[in-house]
């Protein structure tokens, strides 16, 4: 399970330029998949399914910011900044 991901439909991820043609072409754009904090979608992050598109490149980091806002909360990003205690 990633530490943090935000659902959306899959058609608002399919808009990004680079996402390949023919991935994931039997999902329906109505499918809700799940952006993690890695970049990484994953149509169940909790059983964690399959990742169904993943980069590193600054494209993609720069759509999942300013097209589809994908942020963590402050108050997540924060208590993931804590160190574990015992």
């Amino acid at each position: 399970m990633r530490a943090y991901s935000k659902a959306y439909q899959l058609s608002e991820i399919r808009r990004f330029p680079g996402w390949p043609g023919d991935a994931q072409a039997q999902l329906p754009d109505g499918e809700i998949v799940y952006l993690c904090d890695d970049f990484s979608v994953l149509a169940d992050p909790i059983e964690g399914h399959e990742t169904l598109f993943s980069s590193d490149s600054a494209e993609w980091r720069e759509f999942c910011v300013n097209i589809l806002e994908f942020a963590i909360p402050e108050d997540l990003a924060f208590v993931r900044a804590e160190p574990a205690g015992d």
